[in-house]
């Protein structure tokens, strides 16, 4: 799926950190400081420091992109 990213112009967009990796947006729907996408692999929530190792699935595994409530860990923004 980063792959995506790197395209000109790519349904998916990710943000990247040196421990983390995340979803930013899909088909222009971006985070914001309430909601975000966050991926399930099998019903089990993955977090950015499991996306930025890598997880093995396969054929059969069920994979989710869902955009719901998530608390963000490095402030609001001051406005």
């Amino acid at each position: 799926m980063a792959e995506l990213s790197k395209k000109e112009d790519p349904s998916m967009r990710f943000i990247s950190t040196n421990r983390t990796e995340e979803i930013m947006e899909v088909n222009g729907l971006r985070n914001s400081w309430n909601e975000g996408w966050v991926v399930y692999v099998n019903g089990e929530r993955l977090d950015g420091v499991q996306m930025k190792r890598g997880v093995k699935v396969g054929p059969r595994d069920q994979i989710q992109i869902r955009y719901e409530s998530v608390e963000r860990v490095f402030g609001r923004p001051l406005q």
